[in-house]
């Protein structure tokens, strides 16, 4: 099981503050871009703060939730920053073939489709057989962490796994030490831990 640290920041100062806390042996840190986060900079295209995760996570790779509308539109930028997955909101994008968009900026960079705990599974099934990876969301209400578990997303995970074996799956929101067992055996691959991440190192 892959646990993943996410980063949820307002200003520089704070994100830098939260890289230096994220533990030393992750090999990938997701970060969270809200409109009312980093999306200042990404907008305005300040390269130095958007890429300063990048910069100063060494080796590790580096995934950009996106929770605004028309996440394509900062595509590139976050690629030419260096992020290697750009996670989105299905629920904000036009249409799917935006999954399939290819950011060429040294490499490919993997753009992941997020499922909201209301938005059916089967929003999927169109072009399963064209990503490797999904997120479910295990919060009620995103943009924020410290949200509580919603255990609708047990069963979702679950359902998932057996409709689509070969899929990775990981779960953002509301995840600790208590649940990520039950994660694990409903079939994800990976979780993502904000505010409850010193439960896991």
């Amino acid at each position: 099981m892959k646990i993943i640290p996410a980063i949820l920041a307002h200003t520089e100062s704070e994100l830098r503050e939260k890289l230096v806390k994220v533990p030393r042996g992750a090999e990938e840190v997701h970060v969270d871009f809200t409109e009312s986060s980093l999306i200042s900079p990404l907008v305005k295209g300040e390269y130095p703060a958007v890429g300063l995760p990048v910069q100063a996570g060494g080796r590790r790779g580096f995934a950009a939730h996106l929770m605004l509308p028309h996440p394509e539109e900062y595509f590139e930028r976050l690629a030419a920053a260096g992020f290697k997955k750009i996670i989105v909101q299905i629920e904000q994008i036009r249409t799917p073939s935006v999954l399939k968009h290819s950011v060429s900026a040294g490499e490919v960079v993997e753009i992941i489709p997020s499922l909201e705990i209301p938005t059916p599974l089967s929003v999927i099934d169109s072009f399963v057989n064209e990503i490797k990876e999904v997120q479910l969301m295990g919060i009620a209400e995103i943009g924020a962490q410290g949200r509580p578990f919603d255990a609708r997303v047990v069963e979702r995970v679950r359902a998932l796994h057996q409709k689509y074996p070969h899929l990775k799956i990981s779960v953002d929101g509301g995840v600790n030490k208590e649940n990520a067992v039950r994660l694990e055996e409903a079939g994800a691959s990976a979780l993502v831990v904000g505010s409850a991440i010193g439960e896991f190192i």
